[in-house]
């Protein structure tokens, strides 16, 4: 099919993929947690915030092509906060951490989830063992389109409990940042879909990443909402 007809259907693909509709984001989104399973969450989402920028330097040191490299750097750019430190995106979600009283001893001693242990590992598989059109599916489509969506879950569900929007600066900004990023890489990546072979690569790509994304998901739900342990 036509590379712009491929975009469009794998966005549409995304949109119904289970990992949207995870019961998670409906339950966060409507603040049915504690303080406790609120802070579980955050602690744990800051271990994920840590490692997607180091996805995005896997794909672009291994693209060939400099359209894509250019994309891929001005993301990284982003996400290092364009040259000013407390604006990297782990500094401004550490803002949030600190809104809830989170010391950085509570972040660093952290022990990871066994299921975001499986999504990094994956992904680490995915953007640097396979063929870079694969990682360019997992950055370049499943990490940058659904995000707008889903931090908007998020916000609510912050902002249910009354945590300030100064504190939710790493979510709000993501909302229309990535709107941009995921247009710079739809045009990146749109000359390398000419042949069959190179769509199936990147919709696998795509696919591993939101499935796995699917555990990542399981594992955020238990320690949100279940705080009995």
């Amino acid at each position: 099919m036509k590379p712009e007809v491929f975009l469009k259907t794998m966005k549409d693909e995304i949109s119904i993929h289970p990992v949207m509709t995870h019961r998670f984001w409906g339950r966060f989104e409507n603040g049915e947690f504690t303080m406790k399973g609120l802070k579980r969450f955050s602690l744990h989402y800051y271990l994920h915030v840590l490692q997607t920028r180091l996805y995005d330097a896997m794909v672009l040191a291994r693209s060939p092509s400099e359209p894509i490299q250019t994309a891929l750097a001005t993301i990284l750019w982003d996400e290092y906060g364009r040259g000013r430190p407390e604006k990297t995106h782990p500094a401004q979600y550490r803002k949030l951490l600190r809104a809830l009283d989170l010391s950085e001893n509570d972040w660093t001693s952290l022990m990871p989830l066994p299921e975001f242990e499986i999504y990094r590992d994956v992904h680490m598989r995915l953007c640097q063992d396979h063929d870079f059109r694969v990682g360019l599916g997992v950055v370049g489509l499943a990490m940058e389109y659904p995000i707008p969506f889903l931090y908007e879950k998020l916000v609510r569900g912050f902002r249910h409990h009354g945590i300030p929007d100064d504190a939710l600066e790493f979510f709000l900004e993501h909302i229309p940042t990535d709107e941009v990023h995921s247009s710079l890489m739809e045009a990146a990546i749109r000359p390398e879909l000419g042949f069959p072979e190179d769509q199936t690569l990147v919709r696998n790509g795509v696919r591993r990443s939101l499935d796995v994304r699917c555990i990542l998901m399981d594992g955020m739900e238990r320690v949100t909402f279940d705080v009995t342990s």
